[in-house]
């Protein structure tokens, strides 16, 4: 099989695997883009179940961003407290919505990456769950899949590893894969001992194929 081969396989399988196995958490049903943008804040550096109740709170308490921007930074600092970094979180949140009271949340990249505590990933993820942006996520996590795969030596921040992403992600359902291979990493490939036997791919990963040698 050759690599384009094998690219195209994963995807196919990837979003079939999707059909019946993404995790439900309520920043996933909905395309606010103030909802998308808070949630990508809160998920940086935290599991995405550790975050649902807060981000439920949060949203309860700030729905809107004028509401965010009228914000006491101590009292957003108790909700999120067990997230870490919550005077960092806390602050962008409240600059965030100070910043944007008069023009909502950019819908181009150059515009959220102005924003605080956003970079490339929040950027495209906003841009791809709120706007329907076929835009490629890249973390850590996705990574390890890659690389895993496709015996690759990405870092999440080369550039290199984003062309890749790119390239692999398919326009017309963006998002789904974009939450597929995010539930994917967190679920079957996971860190330290993947779960192989119930991975939907290990006939053309490199990494469990170059494991069942010798």
């Amino acid at each position: 099989m050759t690599h384009r081969q094998t690219v195209e396989h994963f995807r196919t399988d990837l979003l079939r695997w999707s059909d019946t196995n993404l995790r439900s958490f309520p920043w996933r049903d909905t395309t606010d883009p103030y909802e998308v943008l808070v949630a990508e804040i809160l998920l940086q550096k935290t599991s995405a179940e550790k975050v649902e109740p807060i981000y439920s709170e949060l949203l309860e308490t700030y729905p809107t961003l004028n509401a965010l921007a009228d914000a006491d930074q101590e009292y957003i600092g108790d909700i999120i407290y067990s997230l870490g970094f919550q005077n960092q979180r806390s602050n962008a949140l409240i600059k965030i919505g100070q910043q944007l009271l008069d023009t909502g949340v950019p819908d181009d990249f150059r515009g959220l990456l102005e924003l605080p505590y956003v970079g490339r990933y929040a950027a495209n993820a906003t841009l791809c769950f709120a706007y329907g942006e076929p835009r490629p996520i890249v973390d850590a996590n996705v990574v390890r899949v890659y690389n895993r795969i496709f015996d690759k030596e990405f870092d999440y921040r080369g550039e290199d590893t984003w062309s890749f992403a790119a390239a692999v992600l398919p326009a017309d359902d963006a998002r789904r894969f974009n939450l597929a291979i995010l539930d994917f990493a967190a679920m079957i490939c996971q860190p330290k001992v993947p779960d192989c036997d119930n991975c939907f791919f290990t006939d053309s990963c490199h990494y469990y194929q170059s494991n069942q040698t010798g």
